[in-house]
């Protein structure tokens, strides 16, 4: 099997919030009695904060910093929503476990065994460019590692090291002169193998496992074997859900609808993602603003089509939030979706204009339903019945039916026919067309109709009443 493993140092900053690039943000976690800084933004590191700090000397050091307390539980959300978009690239995903420690806050990290999806995808640079545009887009901060076991792996991505290794003898050559801080041991252990001289990975895997156990404990031994293949490494498998649910919980206030487009993109790509792991399409889903002492504020997201474009996903979304009056602050963003149905298209063909003209139209029916409400548009159904007047009627939209069968009709007709004077009947390109019914409803007629054509060159429609022998204007063409 072959691993790659993808670690996310930032993750419990980028868990709480969406950005503050103007600010300087750290996340602190308490340990005893002391609080640590664990993450930095790019303005905070500018600012000469570091990861590790104690938060009374970042406050020293510069005491306009925004403090965020982690929150273990966002961070396990984001890495649920992450592993669910990793399954378009594996059907295997692991997800480490949120470390409790603040010390540990920083190697959150997922894998996926891509052996069996190189070829799927093009080859290894192909699929790791594919990957990494997808992690680009959800901006999150990563680094990968790639090797035959998950520790080795995870290794290499906290080292970073940007080498497809394939085999044991490899990740040997590429760890052996790596620091032992870079394993991730307890302090104890660690504090105890640099005394003793060790303070490489190879002389660490080179000493004999009987001793290593006696001095360390059975739980080091086991984890090099872990590391270099010669143990099993069990680990419980990510199971795609049923449904979809993933929330994004703030740390501050949310009071404006434009503040939540930022994490709300993140969430709809992640939400593609899904998708295409399920190989399948969405036409509705919710969006839930959760507040502090409100009732929740729902948003039911509808597309005329299934898709699971999160472009076009973020486009009606943000149509139906601008026109909402936010009752109160947000503190949550939820989205969640139980129903899905299998894409429209699933290959686009460059070369059909049709289909770009479809979904040109679709996308834009999409947007004017998110802006205007759900009764605003409505489509044509075609009624069992001759008579022009009464043999349609309006229906919900749904850009997945046919276009209905009418005979040639013009686009606009008349509320009621129109009485013509004519001695004789002009000129005609089309007919007669004789129409009998309606003897069951007290609304019988008979009719035969026209297309004539005017000096101007607009067509009409046009009927001889046959009971009264009388002409009528019915309709127009544009």
């Amino acid at each position: 099997m072959l691993w790659l493993c993808i670690s996310l140092p930032q993750l419990p900053l980028e868990a709480l919030r969406a950005d503050a690039p103007d600010k300087a943000l750290v996340v602190t976690a308490c340990e005893g009695s002391t609080r640590w800084v664990i993450c930095c933004n790019a303005q905070a590191e500018r600012v000469n904060l570091r990861p590790a700090m104690n938060y009374t000397m970042a406050l020293a050091i510069y005491p306009q910093v925004t403090a965020l307390e982690r929150k273990p539980g966002g961070e396990k959300a984001a890495l649920d929503r992450l592993a669910a978009w990793g399954y378009q690239f594996s059907s295997t995903v692991i997800v480490a476990d949120i470390p409790g420690k603040p010390d540990r806050a920083r190697t959150a990290a997922l894998w996926l065994e891509i052996g069996a999806s190189l070829k799927l995808f093009g080859g290894f640079r192909k699929f790791i460019e594919h990957v990494e545009q997808e992690l680009d887009l959800l901006e999150y901060s990563y680094q990968l590692g790639i090797a035959p076991t998950l520790e080795g792996a995870a290794l290499l991505a906290r080292a970073g090291i940007r080498v497809a290794i394939t085999n044991v003898d490899a990740l040997y050559k590429h760890i052996r002169s790596l620091p032992i801080s870079t394993l991730l041991l307890p302090p104890n252990v660690a504090e105890q193998l640099d005394a003793s001289g060790v303070r490489t990975l190879c002389v660490l895997l080179e000493l004999p496992r009987d001793a290593v156990a006696k001095r360390f404990g059975t739980q080091i031994g086991n984890f090099l074997d872990r590391l270099m293949g010669r143990a099993a490494d069990p680990r419980p498998i990510f199971e795609l859900p049923a449904r979809y649910h993933a929330s994004f919980e703030f740390d501050l206030e949310i009071r404006s609808t434009e503040a939540l487009l930022f994490p709300l993109q993140r969430m709809l790509r992640e939400f593609a993602g899904f998708l295409r792991a399920r190989d399948s399409g969405v036409q509705r889903f919710t969006l839930t603003l959760s507040h502090r002492q409100q009732a929740p504020t729902q948003l039911h997201i509808g597309l005329s089509t299934p898709d699971r474009n999160a472009d076009r996903f973020f486009e009606v979304a943000r149509e139906q939030l601008e026109r909402v009056a936010l009752a109160a602050p947000t503190i949550e963003l939820v989205l969640s979706a139980d129903q899905f149905a299998s894409p429209t298209a699933l290959q686009p063909d460059l070369f059909n204009a049709a289909f770009q003209e479809a979904e040109t139209l679709s996308r834009t029916l999409d947007r004017m339903t998110a802006r205007l409400g759900d009764s605003a548009l409505h489509g044509l159904k075609p009624v069992a019945e001759h008579r022009p007047e009464t043999s349609w009627t309006t229906a919900a939209f749904d850009a997945r039916s046919a276009a209905p069968r009418f005979p040639p009709r013009p686009l606009w007709l008349l509320p009621e026919p129109r009485p013509l004077q004519l001695s004789a009947l002009p000129s005609a390109i089309s007919g007669p067309e004789r129409i009998e019914s309606g003897w069951w409803d007290s609304g019988d007629v008979q009719r035969d109709y026209f297309i004539v054509r005017t000096s101007s060159g607009a067509d009409l429609w046009i009927f001889r009443d046959l009971s009264t022998d009388s002409w009528h204007l019915h309709g127009f063409w544009s």
